[in-house]
């Protein structure tokens, strides 16, 4: 992580030097010193990796130095930035400040440049001595025993009985089997301790198995891959006499072979005559790199004898490589199976105290159904004192308990994985400890923070956001994150981290001083971290901390809902003035304050805005926002936002509550915000037709739109505008309520303007209630639709809809609490070609018809209180593609019709009824 510190502080001072140079100015030439002297500091970093002895000393006086560095300069800018604001006369007074500012900026920076060349002096004195006293050799030498012991604790772990499995050994023995007589490679993945070893032995000693296959071998490979070694570990379980003919003599002649002798493409092709004529059966055990596989696999044969290599794997990346085939991904244990391999562990079989059973549930659940924290907790309790005394030490902080030492846990688990990511993902999955245990992270804020925190660097053209998505897609791979939940369109919605990952992540970054995690547990733990994330009660932490927060880069407040006054922001105001990501939890805000503005380095600012109506002007002093992110577009009430916006030049996501409402003249600067890609929502008024028509947001991506009574007649005009921004994708536009009303945009003007939109994919229209009582064309490109306050649609409607050939996505909804007469669906014969997932809510349709032919491609429906609907076509569940079937609030007959139906071909069937149904 030093490394990467250096890094960020790097970074950070090259933008300085660019965006700022006039706060900068009298000290910009020992800036730019200092950055030469922090680039050899970084390449003094990358032949440093040990993280033990002098080394590591040096690896942490680089790091606090770079620290000190960032600090410095940082508090200077803003000092500077503070001064510029005041007045001719205010800027008088502190001439003299000014002056004194300079002098000690330039004095601590070069003190700085001593230290490090200190340092560099230091180090290069050590390497010779080490070099001398050959001491390097034996560091090496303790760290091959260090791992080799790892390994082999970790085999032993993961190959132990452990319970579950039986479904997964059927899947992984059916696709061995199964399958032509080309040689065939199956995968089994997952994160580390999951069970990958166990499963493939299991399948291994499998009776099917043997039977099937005329020869079996067994090789693990690790993450430091030995090819020749491997090859002789093969060779020994192919040949088990191999060594004694490398040794054995006839008489009269030489060795007929010698091992040391031969040459690793030598070792290949007697691994490869072992298994040539017959049907074999190898387990690559513990594959982590491509290359590893490319090097070893031509030593097994394609024999056209239906011949099978099985690889376990903790990365499907190696997976797809190897195997070219979806993997088997392993899951976590459920709470039976979990109880009963730590039952197993404990007990040994025998009974137990009935009293310990609760205790012993609630310690299994901290594990998160990880067989090897289960088997590792097993083995800890079973040589304790078996009494409700003993196990009441242990719950409540059995990850403790497991990440001590002698566990070795943490290098199975974590280091393992954790070393072998690349040094760019290291502090992205660091900073996955930052969020409260059990939590479901928001995947587009967390992209976001990870782009403010500066960890995604040399993006080249790419979008940065783009990059980060990477960057967790290649985690999630890498079976270090896990997707909990998953959006309609198939990206991932929310992730999460197991616990016990988690805990090790908040360990290795609290001694790395990434982070650290506040609970009332060491609220008064003194501490100095670049970032805190405070799951406790705001008002307690102020009150009962001394803290320095003067280093704070990053806060974030997770704690219980908390009412934000006075003295909470003059704390704030007071103490985090170098911060750069700003995010509070569940917190009530009254209003923003305008000494906010002082925060000039913020970068990222997340608050749960439900009773803020007005952001202040002095928001716009925050040049450096990247971010403001006031919570989902899911009111009716507008914000109070100045018209100024283009000032916030690298603003890149604006998303509020309520929709925008810009205030103040419309008259001045032209200026583009280029760096704007999405906008939740804006209230359309004078100042915002003002900036659509000035084209102030050429690369938007994404945009709402509430479109007031007033103005519908220049949406037609509004649209044409937008259309010149090629990048934009989703659309949203909500309608003032149009229940009783009639006049207005119709929707044949509406979609006449909305047709040219090529590059729209994403649309949402909302409170058009005649919308589809019409022919309309739909945007060509579209695939995901959603149209809200629905009250009819008729066949002429439908045809706009049906006919649409892109369209995977729809989503229509009614209205909750409006009544009116029912109507029919009626989706004709080739309608809605790729239409994927279909989605009914509040719909008052009384009979949907499906003919042949219509939705083909359909794998999920969602009917949502749609009480009128006494049926389904019996069309719906002839389709081949259908995978769910969910249904909430029913009504009576329809609840009655689902619950009776059998289904035959492999559809699920989900059944929400909150109220009882009588049939």
């Amino acid at each position: 992580m030093a490394e990467s510190v250096v890094s960020f502080v790097l970074d950070h001072l090259s933008q300085l030097v660019a965006r700022e140079a006039n706060l900068l100015y009298g000290v910009e030439d020992r800036i730019q010193s200092l950055q030469h002297e922090l680039q050899m500091m970084k390449e003094l970093l990358s032949s440093t990796r040990s993280k033990k002895g002098m080394e590591h000393t040096v690896l942490n006086q680089i790091r606090d130095v770079s620290h000190l560095a960032e600090d410095l300069i940082d508090t200077f800018v803003a000092k500077v930035s503070i001064y510029k604001r005041r007045t001719i006369l205010g800027r008088m007074l502190r001439g003299f400040h000014q002056a004194r500012l300079l002098h000690d900026v330039a004095e601590k920076i070069d003190k700085i440049k001593t230290t490090l060349n200190e340092i560099r002096e230091n180090k290069d004195k050590y390497d010779a001595f080490k070099e001398t006293s050959n001491q390097s050799a034996a560091e090496e030498e303790e760290e091959e025993k260090r791992a080799q012991s790892v390994q082999k604790l970790r085999r032993n772990v993961e190959e132990e009985d452990v319970v579950g499995f039986v479904q997964d050994s059927k899947d992984v023995i059916n696709r061995l089997l199964e399958g032509g007589s080309n040689r065939k490679v199956v995968s089994i993945i997952g994160m580390g301790g999951l069970g990958k070893t166990t499963l493939a032995r299991k399948v291994y000693n499998s009776t099917q198995v043997k039977q099937h296959f005329m020869c079996h071998a067994w090789v693990y490979v690790s993450n430091e891959c030995r090819l020749r070694e491997l090859l002789l570990d093969l060779l020994k379980r192919l040949m088990p006499d191999f060594e004694q003919q490398c040794r054995g003599k006839k008489k009269g002649k030489k060795n007929t072979l010698d091992i040391n002798s031969l040459s690793e493409e030598e070792l290949k092709k007697h691994v490869w005559n072992c298994l040539e004529r017959k049907r074999y059966l190898v387990v690559v055990d513990d594959l982590w790199k491509r290359q590893d596989w490319d090097e070893v696999q031509d030593a097994f044969p394609d024999n056209n004898r239906g011949s099978r290599i099985l690889i376990t794997s903790r990365l499907k990346e190696v997976a797809l490589h190897a195997a070219h085939d979806v993997p088997h991904y392993l899951q976590f244990l459920n709470e039976e199976e979990s109880w009963e391999l730590f039952r197993r562990k404990v007990f040994r079989g025998e009974d137990y105290p009935s009293d310990l059973e609760s205790l012993g549930k609630q310690m299994v659940q901290s594990c998160r159904g990880l067989p090897l924290s289960i088997i590792v907790l097993g083995g800890l309790l079973a040589s304790k004192e078996k009494s409700h005394r003993e196990w009441s030490k242990v719950v409540g902080h059995v990850n403790w308990y497991l990440t001590q030492d002698e566990t070795q846990v943490k290098d199975i688990v974590l280091n393992l994985s954790y070393d072998n990511l690349p040094r760019k993902l290291k502090p992205c999955f660091l900073y996955l400890g930052i969020f409260l245990e059990d939590s479901e992270i928001p995947v587009r804020p967390l992209l976001q923070k990870w782009v403010a925190e500066g960890f995604i660097q040399d993006t080249g053209s790419r979008d940065p956001d783009d990059v980060a998505e990477d960057y967790l897609y290649e985690l999630i791979d890498r079976s270090l994150v896990q997707v909990a939940k998953v959006e309609t369109n198939g990206c991932v919605e929310t992730c999460q981290v197991h616990d016990l990952l988690r805990d090790l992540c908040i360990s290795e970054s609290k001694e790395d001083k990434v982070f650290e995690v506040c609970t009332d547990n060491n609220i008064l733990i003194p501490t100095k971290p670049r970032r805190l994330s405070i799951q406790s009660d705001m008002g307690h932490y102020i009150s009962s901390s001394n803290n320095d927060h003067s280093c704070i880069r990053s806060l974030f407040f997770f704690g219980p809902l908390y009412d934000v006054h006075g003295r909470e922001w003059k704390w704030l105001l007071d103490d985090f003035k170098l911060v750069r990501v700003l995010e509070f939890g569940p917190n009530n805000f009254l209003k923003i304050p305008s000494k906010l503005g002082n925060f000039i380095h913020l970068r990222y600012l997340r608050m749960d805005a439900t009773y803020i109506r007005f952001v202040p002007d002095s928001i716009l002093n925050l040049w450096n926002l990247q971010t403001i992110d006031f919570g989902p577009w899911v009111y009716k009430i507008p914000i109070s936002f100045p018209i100024q916006m283009w000032k916030l030049k690298y603003l890149r996501h604006l998303s509020t509550l309520g929709p925008i409402r810009l205030r103040g003249s419309c008259s001045g600067s032209d200026e583009k915000m280029w760096n704007l890609q999405t906008i939740s929502a804006l209230l359309l008024n004078r100042q915002a037709t003002s900036l659509i028509k000035k084209e102030t947001f050429p690369n938007l991506k994404k945009i709402g739109l509430k479109v007031a009574h007033a103005y519908e007649g220049e949406l037609p005009k509004l649209l044409q505008t937008l259309q010149q921004s090629s990048h934009l994708n989703e659309f949203e536009i909500h309608f003032e309520d149009r229940y009783e009303r009639r006049n207005g945009c119709t929707p044949q003007e509406l979609f006449q303007s909305l047709g040219h939109f090529s590059s729209i994919t994403v649309l949402e229209i909302q409170n058009h209630s005649e919308l589809l009582t019409s022919v309309v064309t739909f945007p060509p490109n579209v695939t995901e639709l959603t149209l809200s306050c629905i009250m009819c649609i008729t066949d002429e409607g439908m045809i706009g809809l049906e006919n649409h050939t892109k369209l995977k996505i729809l989503r229509l909804w009614g209205y909750a609490f409006r009544f009116g007469d029912s109507f029919d669906l009626n989706c004709t014969r080739g309608g809605f070609p790729q239409l994927e997932v279909f989605q009914m809510t509040y719909m008052r349709v009384g009979k949907w018809k499906l003919e042949n032919g219509a939705m083909l491609k359909l794998q999920s429906l969602i009917i949502n209180k749609c009480k009128m609907l006494d049926d389904l076509p019996k069309e719906l569940w002839c389709l081949s593609g259908l995978k769910k079937v969910h249904v909430t609030n029913p009504s009576n007959q329809l609840g009655c019709m689902l619950r009776n139906l059998e289904l035959n071909n492999g559809v699920q069937l989900v059944i929400d009824e909150p109220q009882i149904v009588i049939c």
